[in-house]
């Protein structure tokens, strides 16, 4: 099995601003409300609608919730990558973020934020058999077709060394191709990966379950997925606070972490409404958002709290596959403090 390079992991900043996505075509999107006497809250996402976070941006849902508004104020920003929130929370501009299993990892070795962080709720899981798993796709007519085709080809990933890249990693090593020398690993925002294969421009390239919606839409062909590569599920997706912000705005936090779990509820319960309201605040077609949202084709979605045994395993796995030098105790940088018992 050939190692990922851990000279090229990713390092993340411990100073300097988050980039702002909002000027990603079709996905800007962005909400706060005045400040006053109560705490204000900075919450950062990455995919809307896929990340549940992103949907407190929605003014109409946060009329729903209990606490947002007397208890603290928030503000909702979009940004390209985790790496780029977790910049955003090292400069204290953002309290709380949608982290994947590779940025949650890394920054809390490598103390990317000053204080570090600790993840405060669960967003989604990977690979689960009965849901959607990320997927590489290729053109509609491509060679293509299988994993050991990716050799020597161009795979798009939105950010490397990230989650997303390590679901192509894991597969390469499986199929004996060097992750470094074997292919052309690329960075593009995932709403011009489908543009970009159809182009040319790329062979392939990993998509979340929102742009799967448009990649099926194309026919492309599906070369692999997560459940091909892992063998069972396992969380990917988070929301991490500063431990700054833990200590300073803790009742606040916890206020969020009740109003998560109600937000959550009502999804379930008035799926068709949020599935409108995302689709207008986000500027993303009705039938796009309707084609994967709390669906078979959405992500598995158990519960946010934190499933400590199944996080293990997926930062154990970070080492073997090149992302982080060593594994480290999950329950010293992870809580269920903020959130309402089951």
């Amino acid at each position: 099995m050939m190692p990922f390079d851990s000279t090229r992991r990713r390092t993340f900043l411990k100073s300097g601003a988050a980039v702002a996505g909002a000027g990603l075509t079709g996905l800007a999107g962005c909400s706060s409300l005045p400040g006053g006497g109560t705490t204000q809250l900075g919450l950062a996402f990455t995919v809307p609608v896929e990340n549940l976070g992103s949907l407190f941006a929605i003014p109409e849902l946060q009329e729903q919730l209990t606490n947002l508004g007397d208890a603290y104020e928030l503000k909702v920003t979009r940004n390209q990558s985790t790496p780029d929130s977790l910049n955003g929370m090292a400069a204290g501009e953002t309290d709380l973020a949608l982290l994947s299993s590779v940025s949650y990892a890394s920054a809390v070795q490598q103390e990317a934020v000053p204080g570090n962080i600790s993840m405060v709720a669960t967003d989604f899981w990977d690979a689960h058999p009965e849901w959607y798993g990320f997927t590489i796709f290729s053109g509609s007519d491509s060679d293509v077709t299988e994993p050991a085709n990716l050799e020597g080809k161009t795979i798009a990933v939105n950010s490397l060394g990230t989650g997303v890249h390590a679901v192509i990693v894991k597969k390469l090593q499986q199929e004996g191709i060097d992750p470094e020398n074997g292919v052309d690993m690329v960075e593009l925002p995932f709403p011009t990966m489908t543009s970009a294969i159809n182009d040319g421009r790329i062979d392939a390239a990993i998509f979340p379950a929102i742009f799967a919606v448009s990649a099926r839409g194309e026919n492309f062909t599906e070369v692999y997925t997560s459940q091909d590569t892992w063998d069972q599920e396992y969380p990917f997706a988070y929301t991490a606070a500063s431990n700054d912000s833990i200590d300073n705005k803790s009742d606040a936090i916890g206020a969020w972490g009740e109003d998560f779990a109600e937000l959550v509820d009502y999804c379930y319960d008035n799926r068709s409404e949020v599935v409108s309201l995302a689709a207008e605040h986000f500027e993303l077609p009705e039938p796009l958002v309707d084609g994967f949202f709390l669906t078979n084709q959405d992500y598995f979605r158990q519960d946010i709290r934190i499933d400590f045994e199944r996080l293990q395993f997926a930062m154990d796995e970070l080492v073997d596959l090149g992302f982080i030098e060593q594994s480290f105790d999950v329950r010293e940088y992870a809580t269920n403090e903020f959130l309402p018992e089951n």
